[in-house]
Formats: C-alpha cells, sequence, structure tokens
C-alpha cells in the first residue's frame, strides 16, 4: 500500500521542479533580454543629443490661393513641391557630401564608440555614409503649408548642433541655386542675343556712315522713296482687280460692258504704276537711282538692325524682373539650438518596454505549453 507522505512529498517536489523551470524559462526568455537591452542601452550605446529646425521655402512672388487647400484636399502646389524636393534632399547623397566639406560630419560621427553602429570611418563610401546619416536625420513635411521640419542626432551638443546649421545653410543654398540657375541661364542667352544684335547694328551704323560720305547721299523718305511706295501699293490694287476680273468672267462675257470697265481700270492702274517707275529711276540719271536704291536698302538694314537690338534688350530687362520675382528663400522661423539634454536616462523606457513585452510572450508560452502538456496527459 502507497505511503500518503511519500505520495504528498512526491507532488511537493514535482511542484517545485516545475516552479524552478518557470523561473529559469522566466530569466532565459524575460530577464536575459531585459538586462542585454540595459546593457546595450546604458553602457554600449553612447547618449545622442537631438537638434533641429523648422523652416519654409518662400518667394518674392506672391502664390495664388490653393482653393483644394481649402477645402481640406492635398494639391500639387508649387510650395508642396519645393517642400518634397528639400526633404528629399536632406536625406540624400548630396547632403552627406556638402556635411563633409563644411559641416565636420567626419568629425562627428568617426570618434571611438563601444557600439559599432554608433560610428563611420571618415573613409567609408558615401553610399554607407548616406545609409548612416538617414539613420540619425529625421524630416517632417506639411504639403498643405509647405513647412519642413527636421530633427539631427550626435554624440555631443555642439556637434548636433553644427550638423543642423549646416543642413539648414546647405539647403538654402540649393533652394537659391534652383531659382537662379534657369533664369541665370535664360539671362545669360538673352544677353548673347543683345551683343549680337548690336554687334549688327554697329556694323550697319558704319555702312551707313561710310556709304553717305562716299556719295553724299542721306537715305531718308525722299521723293523716290514715296514714289516706290507707290508702286507697291499699286501693285497690289492691280492684282486685287486682276482677280476681280478671272471671276468676272465666269458670270460674264469678255466683251461685256462690265467686263471691259473693269480691264480699262486695269489699263489706267498700269499706266500709273509705269509713270511711277520712271519717276523713281528719272532724272538726275540711272547712277543716281541706283544710288538712292542702295541707299533705301542700307536703311532698310539699319532700323530692322535697330529693332531686333531693342527688341533683345527689352527681353533681357523682362528675364531680369522675372528672376527678382521668381527668387526664392528659406525662412527659418524655429532656428537650429544648442541640445540641453541627452537621451540616456530617458532610453530607460525601452527597457521597461522590452521587460513588458518580453514577459507578455512567455506568459503566452508558458500558458500554452501548460495548456498543451495537460492535453497530452
Amino acid at each position: 500500500m502507497t505511503n500518503p507522505d511519500d505520495i504528498k512529498l512526491d507532488r511537493v517536489q514535482a511542484r517545485n521542479e516545475r516552479r524552478r523551470q518557470a523561473m529559469r524559462s522566466f530569466a532565459l526568455f524575460v530577464m536575459v533580454p531585459t538586462l542585454l537591452t540595459a546593457l546595450y542601452l546604458l553602457i554600449i550605446a553612447p547618449p545622442e543629443y537631438t537638434s533641429g529646425a523648422s523652416f519654409t521655402v518662400r518667394g518674392a512672388q506672391q502664390q495664388p490661393p490653393d482653393i483644394l487647400g481649402l477645402a481640406g484636399l492635398a494639391a500639387p502646389t508649387e510650395t508642396s513641391t519645393d517642400a518634397r524636393i528639400v526633404s528629399d534632399y536632406i536625406r540624400s547623397t548630396a547632403m552627406v557630401q556638402a556635411l563633409r566639406k563644411g559641416a565636420g560630419f567626419n568629425e562627428s560621427y568617426s570618434r571611438f564608440s563601444l557600439d559599432p553602429a554608433a560610428q563611420i570611418s571618415a573613409r567609408a563610401a558615401i553610399e554607407e555614409a548616406t545609409r548612416f546619416w538617414r539613420s540619425k536625420v529625421k524630416v517632417q513635411t506639411d504639403i498643405n503649408s509647405g513647412a519642413t521640419s527636421f530633427t539631427v542626432r550626435a554624440y555631443t551638443p555642439q556637434d548636433a548642433l553644427r550638423l543642423a546649421r549646416g543642413v539648414l545653410s546647405s539647403t538654402e543654398a540649393t533652394v537659391n541655386a534652383m531659382s537662379r540657375r534657369p533664369m541665370t541661364n535664360l539671362q545669360q542667352v538673352n544677353l548673347d542675343e543683345v551683343n549680337r544684335t548690336k554687334a549688327e547694328l554697329d556694323e550697319v551704323q558704319t555702312r551707313l556712315a561710310q556709304f553717305s560720305g562716299s556719295t553724299g547721299v542721306i537715305p531718308t523718305s525722299a521723293p523716290v522713296t514715296q514714289a516706290l511706295g507707290l508702286v507697291g501699293t499699286l501693285d497690289t490694287q492691280i492684282a486685287n482687280l486682276r482677280a476681280e476680273h478671272a471671276t468676272m468672267l465666269q458670270t460674264f462675257q469678255p466683251n461685256s460692258a462690265q467686263a471691259q470697265a473693269l480691264q480699262t481700270k486695269i489699263a489706267a492702274l498700269e499706266a500709273e504704276r509705269q509713270r511711277a517707275v520712271e519717276r523713281a529711276l528719272s532724272a538726275p540719271g540711272e547712277g543716281l537711282a541706283n544710288t538712292e536704291v542702295e541707299a533705301r536698302a542700307i536703311l532698310l538694314d539699319y532700323e530692322f538692325a535697330q529693332r531686333a537690338y531693342h527688341t533683345a534688350v527689352a527681353a533681357l530687362e523682362s528675364s531680369r524682373r522675372d528672376s527678382r520675382a521668381d527668387e526664392k528663400y528659406v525662412v527659418a522661423y524655429v532656428p537650429p539650438e544648442l541640445p540641453q539634454k541627452s537621451n540616456y536616462w530617458p532610453r530607460l523606457v525601452n527597457v521597461i518596454a522590452v521587460f513588458f513585452a518580453a514577459a507578455l510572450l512567455w506568459g503566452v508560452g508558458a500558458l500554452s505549453y501548460s495548456v498543451l502538456k495537460e492535453h497530452l496527459r
């Protein structure tokens, strides 16, 4: 017969064994991750300081109101586009290169640390440095207002402030270049056109001066010029009457009174044109007529060159006005400040979070194991 004391002792030993197993599993699955997290965050990982700024991109020319924005819908406006471009630029390779040159990027992140992930070599490839930078910078953009906010994390307050100022300075330089480069190119094209038309105008002026000095003829609105203008007017009238005559012949006979009258009118105009041509080529001789024709050609070239030069100057002035109107600049309404506290003690929240998460998972696992064990029995 089984001794009741032995049965009771076996139950106590089994209970104690289950308790020891539970404590061992609790220590393994809960306390070990918690202690490792605390060891990493409080001893290995260096404390970080955060500095940042908030800014917006503004232009000299006011933007029209965004109707969709007033209705609560995000529309792709110029302001929101600038904000997206700036956000991408802050996290880009170009920003890392700018910070390496002028903001001490390598000095800030290449110092020795027990945490290998908290440092990067000054000779690291730009792609690797960019991935590291993206883990240290955070950018937020409001597409409705065009405001952009960023924060930079570093291991000393001075490094965080210097990097934040470098980000702001590089962003401002990029925004200015974005607005100035197209207008500068346009101004250069217009300036080249001004120089070209000015050279043509000077060349025609030289020809005009040489012609007037050698012939003594100054191109003006002389009777010869008026006669040439009259010939052009008569040619236009004759062409219109001939077209009308051809149309009339489809309805009337060639010897009809209407057709004869129109033919007489055409003949009279042709005679008047011939007299105008004779006046243009008349005394004091054919040489003078040729000289007048040459003078007329030079005068037309001068007028054309002068008009082209004035048009080029007007285009240049217009591009200069547009460049001033389209110029953009960065307004930092929250400038970078020297951080006063690190994230050393606030990181304890992560240790507590790891403890409760591990305890929850351990509890679910232990309960599932006990239920499965009882079911198998």
